[in-house]
């Protein structure tokens, strides 16, 4: 579960209104849009559901994938889009200053070998040449970032003076729906949800550079696309997500909602079955936890570092992050410290029986 609803929102309210207000001529009377909810099973269609939902608050494209180069050398890569918007509809406004969305992006590669993690984070007003995405396609873009599909493979390009990630990424399953309907709910109320749905196992090649050095690398990639209308409620402070691929075949996405006392507010999950069918979980089916934490020395948050993960129906897991300190600290975007780190399973006897990515927010000062 991706969401940085709060940061994202506030700070698209903090723009420049002028460039988002109403005309001076439409009738005070007429009732303002309204954003669209995520409250009933939607008629999903692909590739247009890749695409942009111009009528929902906030959305993104997430990217994180597990890859190895010829020589085995272990990599994590996360390439993520949001979009949030400042009204339900287009400015009707001819200034080319007026705009309809704002677009954030962070990038990142772990070198587990190196021990070491970078990243990058974006911000941009939503225009042509500047950030932009497509409502009838996966298409998006800020700058020279993007995440394309093209012909069939997603085309994923990050480009810094640091490091650069040019992956394609094709196969896999999906698009496999994360609730019924493609409803994931984030709480009790009925409006508390999103529309989410995941690609995972996309077989991925290409290459990422770090510190001048490019590797030709290959593995799996998880996607998710999410968009809703809704923040956190009041009390939900965090949240930690686990995306992980089993070598029994089996996808394991688990999410935690944290409320401001540490404990879980809500707690759900899908099994993705071998053959691509998912099995919905409940607060029931599920246990956390957390273990090890790490205190980043640049934001004073303690994340945890190994999880103990019990699923009804499946052996004990337990899930731990290759190395500390993958923290992204986005002042340049979402202003949201967090951990989103690649990660390795293990079973009861300590045997590596998968890998996936865990994301961790809410741990410190700027968790959201």
């Amino acid at each position: 579960m991706k969401c940085f609803l709060c940061p994202a929102v506030a700070l698209a309210l903090a723009w420049p209104a002028a460039s988002v207000a109403a005309p001076a001529t439409q009738p005070i009377a007429e009732a303002a849009p309204e954003f669209s909810q995520a409250v009933a099973p939607r008629e999903w269609a692909f590739p247009r559901d890749h695409g942009r939902h111009d009528s929902f608050k906030t959305e993104w494209w997430y990217f994180t994938g597990n890859l190895r180069d010829d020589a085995k050398r272990e990599f994590g890569y996360q390439l993520t889009f949001f979009r949030t918007a400042v009204a339900p509809v287009t400015p009707r406004r001819p200034s080319p200053w007026a705009f309809h969305d704002l677009y954030f992006a962070h990038a990142a590669i772990t070198d587990v070998a190196g021990q070491t993690f970078v990243f990058k984070d974006r911000l941009s007003r939503g225009r042509a040449g500047l950030a932009e995405s497509s409502d009838t396609t996966l298409d998006v873009r800020l700058l020279d970032w993007k995440a394309i599909l093209d012909r069939g493979a997603i085309r994923l390009q990050a480009n810094e003076d640091s490091f650069s990630i040019d992956l394609s990424c094709a196969g896999g399953r999906g698009p496999v729906l994360q609730g019924p309907g493609g409803i994931n709910a984030k709480g009790r109320r009925p409006e508390q949800a999103s529309y989410y749905y995941s690609m995972t196992r996309l077989k991925t090649t290409g290459t990422l550079t770090l510190g001048g050095k490019q590797f030709h690398v290959h593995g799996d990639t998880w996607m998710d696309h999410e968009f809703s209308s809704n923040a956190l409620s009041a009390d939900q402070t965090g949240w930690d997500w686990f995306g992980l691929s089993l070598a029994d075949g089996n996808d394991l996405m688990i999410y935690r909602l944290r409320n401001r006392a540490g404990d879980a507010d809500f707690l759900s999950g899908t099994i993705i079955q071998p053959d691509g069918t998912p099995r919905y979980l409940s607060a029931r089916d599920i246990s956390l936890r957390p273990s090890k934490p790490w205190v980043s020395p640049a934001s004073g948050s303690a994340y945890p570092q190994e999880w103990a993960v019990s699923v009804r129906g499946m052996s004990q897991l337990t899930v731990r992050t290759r190395i500390p300190g993958q923290e992204l600290i986005t002042t340049a975007s979402t202003k949201v410290d967090y951990f989103e780190g690649s990660a390795d399973v293990l079973n009861s006897t300590g045997s590596m029986i998968g890998e996936g990515y865990l994301e961790m927010t809410g741990y410190g000062r700027n968790g959201l």
